[in-house]
């Protein structure tokens, strides 16, 4: 049986996972090519496992992630399966394009992503 959800439930199902400190896994296609030689080309498929963001984080600008966020329609995440790339350590932050996510999975579900006449934030 297939699941669907739309992109404001992959955002609050990303949302909720972060409160419950749960990994979610959310498969999208690249808007570009990947900086690392061998990596995933623009239009490939990627996973990113978000996550809860550290407990000692500070943010680095005073700047609304939030609200920038949804102006430009994509979500800032914490996620655990890339490296920072200051440091080298496993954690970084990735900015997702929500309308390019066509998988979720969450908590042993697989969910597809519906686009049904464009995304809308409203």
């Amino acid at each position: 049986m297939d699941m669907f959800l739309n992109p404001q439930q992959v955002i609050e199902m990303i949302k909720q996972a972060e409160k419950e400190e749960e990994v979610i896994v959310i498969r999208c296609v690249r808007k570009t090519a990947a900086s690392k030689p061998g990596g995933p080309d623009k239009g490939d498929l990627f996973d990113l496992h978000c996550t809860t963001k550290p407990k000692d984080y500070v943010p680095k600008t005073a700047q609304d992630r939030q609200a920038q966020d949804e102006k430009n329609g994509v979500l800032t995440v914490y996620v655990t399966n890339r490296n920072d790339r200051e440091t080298g350590k496993p954690g970084a932050w990735r900015t997702v394009n929500v309308s390019q996510v066509k998988k979720v999975i969450y908590k042993g579900a697989e969910y597809e992503v519906a686009v049904v006449g464009g995304y809308s934030k409203d």
